[in-house]
C-alpha cells in the first residue's frame, strides 16, 4: 500500500509532468502559428514576383505557354477548410514550377 506522503509525491510529479508537457505545447501552437504566417507571407511575396516576371516573357512565348500555366494553375485541387499539409506542398510546388518555367521563358 501506498503511505500518504508518496500518493502525494507522486501526484505532485504527475502534476509538474503534466504542466511541463502542457508549457511545450503552447509553445508548439505558436510556433505553428508562426510558421504559418511566414509561409503565408513568403509565398504571397513568391507570387507577386511572378506575375512580374511575365512582363518579361516575349509576347509569343507568353501566348503559347499561357494555356499550359493557366492548366496548371486551375488544375491544383486545393480543400482550404482542411487544412491540408498536402494543399501547402502543392501550392509551394506549383509556384517553384510556375517561377522556373516563366524565368526560363524570359531568355
Amino acid at each position: 500500500m501506498m503511505t500518504e506522503k508518496k500518493k502525494a509525491k507522486s501526484s505532485l510529479s504527475r502534476d509538474a509532468v503534466m504542466e511541463e508537457l502542457a508549457g511545450e505545447l503552447r509553445h508548439l501552437r505558436a510556433a505553428v502559428r508562426e510558421v504559418g504566417e511566414s509561409f503565408i507571407l513568403r509565398s504571397e511575396g513568391e507570387i507577386e514576383t511572378l506575375i512580374s516576371h511575365l512582363a518579361a516573357v516575349p509576347t509569343a512565348l507568353l501566348k503559347r505557354e499561357s494555356t499550359v500555366w493557366l492548366r496548371e494553375i486551375r488544375d491544383l485541387k486545393l480543400k482550404p477548410a482542411k487544412g491540408r499539409l498536402k494543399d501547402l506542398k502543392g501550392i509551394d510546388g506549383l509556384i517553384e514550377g510556375l517561377t522556373h518555367e516563366v524565368i526560363d521563358a524570359q531568355k
